[in-house]
């Protein structure tokens, strides 16, 4: 029960800095700075660190940081991909580096050290 209550941490961590991340980008790209998409991100953004804090409190700033920025940096490059047609902007070597992520994550969350 407690890896599903930090998995859930993790989750909703990554949900809430994943958000911040597309609606500051849908609003930097907004010819007219001061819009609704402006207030959004000064709504969530407090959300984001928040909710990181949590995070790190159940499993402390290394591996927390790791995980989420991990997932963050992968999670917001496929939104990119995905959502925003930057296909052309990933080389190769960069889809690898977020295979390396992915595995890095898997690696600091499933193998912890052993007390």
């Amino acid at each position: 029960m407690k890896s599903l209550t930090i998995w859930l941490y993790v989750l909703g961590a990554l949900a809430i800095a994943v958000l911040g991340n597309s609606v500051s980008t849908i609003w930097a790209k907004e010819p007219d700075k001061y819009s609704w998409w402006l207030l959004a991100v000064i709504l969530i953004s407090p959300f984001v660190y928040i909710s990181f804090g949590l995070v790190t409190s159940k499993l402390g700033l290394s591996i927390a940081s790791g995980a989420v920025d991990s997932l963050l940096t992968v999670t917001t490059i496929a939104i990119g991909l995905i959502f925003f047609q930057e296909w052309s902007k990933v080389s190769a070597l960069q889809y690898i580096g977020m295979l390396l992520a992915l595995c890095g994550v898997f690696l600091m969350l499933f193998f912890p050290k052993a007390t």
